[in-house]
């Protein structure tokens, strides 16, 4: 009796052990798999929209006329408007748009040295800064004559300006721009530049432009919108073109900073009224500003190995087409039909502006 007491005890320790070993398993897979509840909140929109990303870049990669910034604007705006998107995808959409928005800005600074801005000249710098400038104040007053929001006016600015999608967003953070603002800025400026990306390289080879490779290519970069838009067209017109193109179009993308930073200020004196985009009523320094300040510092001192470069503007981008699938699952195209024709006016404005500003300096400088 004694031995067969003892063997149940044996086995209910051992059944014990067991149980302890298994609930201590289950908890380290517990533990494992935690995640902060605010934290957990973000995952399902951020694993949509680095799925959109995803998905955007490997389309952008095998189309010849559509970037993965604006593919991932319209995956996301067809997702949204075709089907719900579930609420508890909000938290993770609006993360996109903002903080990972202002992270990718930051990196956008690997794209650039001091020595390349340096290397233009003055004559470059010219070319490449003032028509930015004009073009600015071009839009803006033209945007009060067409009746406008201030905010709509200016960010169709800086994207005709300076580069497109990325300083618009730029502003938009910056501004607190309403999100359906932000929409209407990009797809104007995107309609047009890609017009432009078309237009260039066929008036340059047709020999209706009285300009030689060298001067397309300062043309090419000091007037078409975004990045892969001048890419595109600058090397329609060869080799040296490419390369003069993509170094006066950073130039611009440089830009961002101070004029950024002027935004700030502006908005933090009670200048520029913002547009109380939800969940941000308050104005804040934009620190992601100096991040991308850094980041040419840092590239200008050579710190970075070439590898680390390329994978570097590979993240960046693919943080970018984030933030513009997020901006596509929040546009609504019932509210996006009512802005009306006025800024699309206002894009052919400023785009036709910036086209013959800088066109008339570079064959007067260059």
């Amino acid at each position: 009796m004694k031995d067969d007491a003892l063997k149940m005890n044996l086995d209910e320790n051992k059944n014990n052990k067991d149980e302890q070993i298994a609930t201590g398993s289950s908890l380290a897979i517990k533990t494992r798999f935690f995640l902060p509840p605010h934290i957990e909140a973000l995952m399902p929109g951020l694993l949509l929209t680095a799925a959109i990303s995803a998905l955007a870049l490997h389309t952008g990669a095998k189309l010849t006329y559509v970037t993965p910034l604006i593919g991932a604007m319209g995956i996301g705006m067809l997702l949204r408007n075709a089907f719900i998107i579930p609420h508890a995808y909000n938290a993770g959409i609006f993360f996109s748009m903002r903080q990972i928005l202002r992270f990718a800005v930051a990196l956008l600074g690997i794209r650039i040295t001091f020595d390349k801005i340096i290397g233009l000249g003055w004559e470059g710098l010219i070319v490449a800064l003032v028509p930015l400038l004009l073009t600015l104040g071009f839009t803006i007053i033209m945007g009060r004559v067409l009746k406008l929001f201030p905010s709509s006016s200016l960010l169709i600015g800086v994207g005709t300006s300076i580069c497109g999608a990325s300083a618009i967003l730029t502003a938009g953070a910056i501004t607190r721009s309403k999100d359906n603002d932000i929409m209407v800025a990009i797809s104007s400026i995107t309609v047009f530049g890609a017009i432009s990306m078309l237009a260039y390289p066929f008036l340059f080879k047709s020999g209706l432009l009285p300009i030689n490779d060298v001067q397309y290519g300062y043309w090419a970069g000091a007037s078409i919108h975004e990045v892969a838009q001048v890419v595109t067209a600058a090397f329609g017109g060869g080799d040296k073109s490419g390369e003069i193109g993509i170094l006066v179009k950073l130039t611009r993308v440089a830009a961002l900073i101070p004029i950024a930073l002027i935004l700030s200020y502006l908005v933090g004196r009670g200048d520029i009224n913002h547009g109380d985009a939800k969940g941000e009523k308050t104005i804040t320094f934009p620190f992601f500003l100096l991040g991308f300040l850094g980041m040419v510092i840092l590239n200008s001192l050579e710190f970075f190995t070439p590898r680390a470069i390329r994978w570097i503007e590979f993240f960046d981008m693919f943080l970018l087409t984030m933030a513009m699938a997020a901006m596509g699952l929040e546009s609504d195209f019932r509210q996006l039909l009512k802005v009306g024709f006025r800024p699309l006016f206002l894009s052919i404005f400023a785009t036709g502006f910036i086209a013959i500003v800088s066109f008339l300096l570079v064959i007067w400088l260059i």
